[in-house]
């Protein structure tokens, strides 16, 4: 009896371990112009982006990360949806794609 519970409760536990959100997840896009990795450093929301093989400083302003320097694009989070906008210099989305989420290694 034990056992025929067991294997009841099993699958409903991996479905809801399957479901649990990430914590300080690390962001795989794949847009038009090549992957970009999102990944949250500190816990001040200090975010860095990895595009074209170069790593560049972000701050996370409620769901939009906006660059530290000049001429790199934004990026909004959408996490009804779970994808992220690229946007361009006046604002608008030029881009939307869904991105794989995985748990950072780091300790923020």
């Amino acid at each position: 009896m034990t056992l025929m519970i067991a294997m009841i409760l099993l699958p409903m536990s991996l479905a809801l371990a399957d479901t649990e959100p990430v914590t300080n997840p690390v962001y795989t896009c794949k847009f038009k112009a090549g992957e970009v990795v999102i990944e949250q450093v500190e816990s001040s929301g200090d975010v860095m982006v990895k595009a074209d093989g170069q790593a560049r400083q972000y701050v996370m302003d409620k769901l939009k990360l906006v660059p530290r320097e000049r001429g790199l694009p934004t990026y909004v989070f959408q996490p009804e949806l779970k994808r992220w906008q690229v946007l361009n210099d006046r604002g608008e989305a030029i881009e939307s794609t869904e991105c794989s989420a995985k748990p950072s290694l780091k300790t923020g």
